[in-house]
């Protein structure tokens, strides 16, 4: 609070100093800022892809690490084959939502097409390849 120093007004001045919630605002603004890109990369590093494009709607992402595991979430799925079955109970009665396949820049290519496999043999009927933005396209 601040104290009148002209002759109209005696005692305390009853307005709120909002400099002080001013200065929280900014500095939670700067820690969201930092935090932004740290929380929503990817798990596994992607391979880069000159024409990358954003996808919307609903999607299934799917993690394919580098030694072959299999993620969606919190679940990990041993082979292609058992993925294959959770799609095919997952999209029961409806084509389903669209599997977007995060696969690591250091697994073969095989891996990759034994997950294409397993989508295609659930009745998925879109699949997209996860890719990183090349800088300076």
């Amino acid at each position: 609070m601040a104290i009148s120093v002209g002759a109209g007004r005696k005692g305390a001045i009853a307005e709120i100093n909002v400099t002080p919630m001013a200065d929280v605002m900014i500095v939670l603004l700067i820690i969201f800022m930092v935090m932004t890109p740290i929380v929503a990369s990817t798990p596994v590093p992607l391979p880069e892809a000159a024409n990358a494009s954003a996808h919307k709607g609903e999607r299934i992402e799917v993690v394919l690490g580098a030694n072959g595991t299999i993620r969606v979430g919190t679940e990990s799925f041993g082979s292609a084959e058992a993925f294959s079955d959770y799609l095919a109970v997952r999209s029961a009665g409806g084509a389903g939502p669209t599997i977007l396949i995060e696969a690591d820049r250091g697994v073969a290519y095989t891996e990759v097409a034994r997950l294409l496999a397993a989508c295609r043999r659930a009745g998925t009927l879109e699949v997209a390849l996860a890719a990183r933005k090349r800088v300076g396209s």
